[in-house]
């Protein structure tokens, strides 16, 4: 499999034009070879790349989670500049863009709507509709495979960086068909140009280098839990981040992790097992605290649905545990109204089906009939 950057590596030439370009990227993000994108770019376009842009977690990936702002900075090691749009502005200023034809972008997404990448890529792009710069995508294939949905699709109402288009949570889209889809729900008036993945198929997991697209997805297995794992963020409940396992690991103090275990079993959830297990997590909730809690461990790729998993879990927690449990208030990603998990979920559904005790077979029908109406709209922007 060749993903976008090396079919680059190959034409660069005829793909750039002699065009000025910006890259868009993170330094963890490599090619075939294991060598990164940006100096593969460098080597390609020389003087012609006249800057990089990085997004949330910063250049290096080494900012944690949410409003941890990063900063812009000359690399000399490197040298060229490297601009933070995440920051105190999101989007480029009219200073960014002098003498810059085309923004080239190679961003990791790991098939969760609310990974903010593709997302903020899609943000950049409304604003610079019509203003004759053109949009590259080193396309990269959908590491949850290009197949499967889960989770109800977002509202137009809750809109914001972790989410710019009515998708469900787990989406299918590679990074080109994500912006391509965005391109057209916005109406963009820009060209964009998607240098495909070659030789890769819509039902294959992730199969090629994992580095670490952001601190807290450190492998494979954390982007399978993600979809669900990541509702955990609207809540106080510990997710596992400040563990060598986050996503993976659920906990708190005041958790009978042997009860919740015993409990989740009977739910008789495919492809899946729950171990109990104790943590103290090393910097954010309950940190220097032992959270008791669950190992979500999944066993069988092709039935593991993680949103059903993680949605059952919490609805455990939140039944078992009134007062102790309690939504994480704003502000998040740069929402400071509306609750985090209704800015995670893309709708206030799934928080008050967990608040009605609705179990996940109560809620499955109405995201089904979502997830099929959306299948049938992005079906025109499949690329693979």
């Amino acid at each position: 499999m060749q993903t976008g950057i090396d079919v680059f590596k190959e034409n660069s030439e005829t793909i750039l034009k002699k065009r000025n370009i910006v890259l868009v990227t993170g330094s963890s993000n490599v090619d075939a070879s294991g060598i990164p994108v940006y100096q593969t770019v460098k080597n390609c376009a020389g003087k012609r790349l006249k800057a990089i842009w990085s997004l949330q977690h910063g250049f290096f990936v080494d900012k944690q989670d949410n409003m941890v702002y990063s900063d812009s900075f000359f690399w000399e090691a490197f040298d060229i500049e490297i601009k933070s749009l995440y920051g105190e502005k999101l989007l480029p200023g009219p200073d960014w863009l002098k003498g810059i034809d085309a923004l080239l972008i190679d961003v990791f997404d790991v098939g969760t709507r609310v990974y903010t990448f593709v997302n903020h890529v899609l943000m950049i792009m409304k604003a610079l509709s019509g203003k004759d710069i053109d949009i590259i995508v080193l396309d990269r294939p959908n590491p949850l495979n290009g197949m499967d949905c889960e989770g109800n699709v977002m509202e137009a109402d809750y809109f914001s960086i972790v989410g710019q288009v009515p998708v469900p949570m787990r989406h299918s889209l590679t990074v080109g068909e994500f912006l391509s889809f965005g391109l057209n729900y916005y109406n963009l008036d820009l060209q964009l140009e998607v240098i495909m993945v070659k030789n890769w198929k819509r039902e294959r997991l992730f199969k090629g280098i994992w580095t670490y697209p952001s601190p807290n997805i450190p492998s494979f297995n954390t982007a399978l839990v993600y979809p669900g794992a990541v509702l955990l963020e609207g809540t106080n409940i510990s997710e596992g981040r400040g563990t060598t396992r986050p996503f993976e690991m659920v906990g708190a103090p005041f958790i009978d992790n042997f009860k919740l275990v015993n409990e989740l079993k009977q739910l008789d959830l495919k492809g899946v097992t729950f171990i109990p297990v104790f943590f103290k997590p090393e910097f954010s909730k309950f940190a220097g605290e032992i959270c008791k809690g669950v190992l979500v461990h999944p066993e069988d790729l092709r039935h593991f649905r993680s949103f059903q998993t993680y949605y059952e879990i919490i609805c455990l927690i939140a039944h078992h545990y009134p007062g102790k449990f309690v939504w994480k208030q704003p502000p998040y990603e740069f929402e400071y109204k509306r609750l985090p998990i209704d800015m995670i979920c893309g709708s206030d559904f799934i928080r008050e089906s967990i608040e009605n005790n609705r179990v996940f077979a109560e809620i499955k029908p109405r995201i089904d009939l979502e997830i099929g109406k959306y299948k049938e709209t992005v079906a025109d922007y499949l690329l693979y």
